[in-house]
């Protein structure tokens, strides 16, 4: 059971969060094909509470986050979709 719940959430030392003044709202949702915008790129973001459902996110989006754990970085993960989460 314990590997199931793993699977699916993630990890504390992965967790990114909102900068002060920031938001993601301005993030759509990634359509079949993918985003719109050609400076855009489909992404889940691992939010304390969970993987966000994929949006679409500049190659920038690691400005207007922090890392839960101090010791991290942002780092964005090529893939289908995408994965922003803290690393080493």
């Amino acid at each position: 059971m314990s590997a199931l719940a793993t699977a699916c959430g993630v990890d504390d030392d992965e967790v990114v969060r909102l900068k002060e003044g920031e938001s993601l709202a301005d993030a759509e949702y990634c359509g079949s094909f993918g985003c719109e915008r050609v400076d855009e790129f489909c992404a889940e973001v691992f939010l304390e509470f969970g993987r966000s459902p994929p949006i679409c996110v500049r190659d920038d989006v690691c400005e207007r986050l922090e890392c839960a754990n101090s010791n991290r970085r942002c780092a964005i993960f090529d893939g289908l979709p995408g994965q922003v989460k803290c690393i080493d």
